[in-house]
C-alpha cells in the first residue's frame, strides 16, 4: 500500500531489466496507481499511468503511457476506451518491453502499442503521485515480473 501527498514516489527494484514484462492488480480511489519501467534514474524512463474511473481526478479513467526525457514528460500513447466503462477502480495492469516495442493490457485486453527506442534497459518499479490539495494511495496486489 502506497500513500502521497508530496508528489511523486517511485519504490524501483535495484536490478535492471532489459526485455521484461511487469503485472500487478493495482487499485486507488483517490488518484493513480501507476507502473514504471526501464527507468535509468527518477528522470529517465517509462511510466504507465493507471487513473482508474470513479475517482476524484478530473481526467479519471484512462492509461496513459509517459516517456520521462531529462524530466520532461512527453504521453506516448493515451487510451480512455470501453473498458473503463465496465471497471471499478482496481484493474490488472501489465505492461510489456522486448526491444523497442511496448505494450499496456488493461485487464488482459491490449490497450497501448508502442514503439520507442529511447531506453532499451533500466529499473522497474510501482509509482504513485499526490499532492496535499489531491492525495493518492492506492495498492498493489500479486506483482509478476518475468
Amino acid at each position: 500500500h502506497g500513500h502521497s501527498t508530496t508528489f511523486e514516489s517511485i519504490l524501483a527494484s535495484e536490478k535492471e531489466y532489459h526485455n521484461v514484462s511487469l503485472s500487478a492488480i493495482a487499485c486507488s480511489t483517490n488518484r493513480e496507481a501507476s507502473l514504471a519501467i526501464r527507468m535509468e534514474d527518477a528522470n529517465n524512463g517509462y511510466i504507465v499511468i493507471f487513473a482508474p474511473g470513479g475517482t476524484p481526478r478530473p481526467d479519471a479513467g484512462h492509461i496513459a503511457l509517459v516517456k520521462r526525457l531529462a524530466g520532461k514528460e512527453t504521453t506516448l500513447a493515451y487510451y480512455q476506451g470501453r473498458v473503463f466503462s465496465y471497471m471499478g477502480q482496481s484493474a490488472k495492469i501489465a505492461v510489456s518491453a522486448r526491444g523497442p516495442l511496448i505494450e499496456v493490457r488493461l485487464n488482459d485486453v491490449r490497450v497501448v502499442r508502442v514503439v520507442d527506442s529511447t531506453f532499451a534497459a533500466g529499473l522497474i518499479g510501482l509509482r504513485i503521485y499526490g499532492t496535499s490539495d489531491a492525495p493518492c494511495d492506492a495498492t498493489y496486489s500479486d506483482l509478476t515480473i518475468h
